[in-house]
């Protein structure tokens, strides 16, 4: 590794055990147990990662696999912290959740087919599938948190300080890790018939990804440390709702405004 590469690795390992060590002392687990899941698996998964590199190599195919491994795990527990995320805002209001969890659910099944499907064809096919699936899958993140946040704001829903912060470190990483995951498969794709002869550029450009993909993942995490530096308060009771007979007489009007609303997106994509 070069003095960067070292400096960056050691950068976002210590951000990572620090985050750890916050997320315990703060007894996060008692609210956001798969964010502290998560959190966990970021520190392990770098020590292995490291003890696979230590005895197999940096290129071999044993660190290759290790990598595209612990790749698809923190993207599964990504997956369920941001789904923690929406449920813990919304699980007092079970219609917006009921439908939420099934927006999610759909999300998740067309990506998983989309990134089959793109990569069916290509030369490098697993290569190109993890990025390809990694990509999507930052894409219905970020649509995710965002729809969650304009649900809240539409709805007056207020949001914890510790859970937005979090949001909105997600949102950002994600971001970045699908513009830097759509430039990566892009190169795979456009130069690998040609590997021999573009490898240097490959790499070279591999490279200035991983360090913008690190640095934003270090970024992230230093917003969720700097949210955790404190004691949390109390957290808030849950809102008292009115009597289901009340939903049931207003849900018809609910229902037209949001056929109105979906009618209104039709014509536009129409358009």
């Amino acid at each position: 590794m070069s003095h960067r590469e070292l400096l960056l690795y050691w950068s976002t390992a210590g951000l990572q055990v620090i985050l750890c060590v916050l997320v315990y002392a703060r007894k996060l687990h008692r609210r956001l147990p798969f964010f502290t899941a998560f959190a966990t698996l970021l520190v392990a998964g770098t020590l292995g990662i490291q003890f696979v590199y230590h005895q197999f190599g940096f290129r071999s195919l044993a660190s290759l696999s290790a990598y595209w491994i612990i790749t698809g795990v923190y993207v599964i527990a990504r997956g369920f912290a941001i789904a923690e995320l929406c449920r813990h805002e919304l699980r007092a209001y079970r219609g917006i959740w009921g439908l939420a969890w099934r927006a999610l659910t759909l999300l998740a099944i067309f990506f998983l087919g989309h990134a089959v499907l793109d990569a069916w064809d290509q030369p490098n096919r697993i290569a190109i599938y993890g990025l390809t699936i990694e990509r999507d899958v930052g894409i219905s993140s970020v649509v995710i948190l965002v729809t969650m946040l304009i649900i809240c704001n539409y709805y007056g829903l207020r949001l914890e300080p510790l859970q937005e912060t979090i949001a909105i470190g997600m949102c950002f990483f994600c971001v970045v890790d699908v513009v830097s995951n759509t430039m990566t498969r892009n190169l795979l794709t456009s130069y690998a018939f040609f590997w021999s002869e573009k490898r240097p550029l490959i790499e070279r450009a591999y490279d200035l990804w991983n360090v913008i993909h690190t640095s934003a993942f270090i970024i992230s995490m230093s917003i969720w440390c700097f949210a955790l530096r404190k004691p949390l308060p109390a957290p808030e009771r849950e809102p008292v709702l009115l009597p289901p007979e009340v939903y049931g007489e207003l849900s018809p009007a609910v229902n037209l405004r949001l056929r109105a609303f979906n009618d209104r997106l039709l014509g536009l994509l129409r358009s």
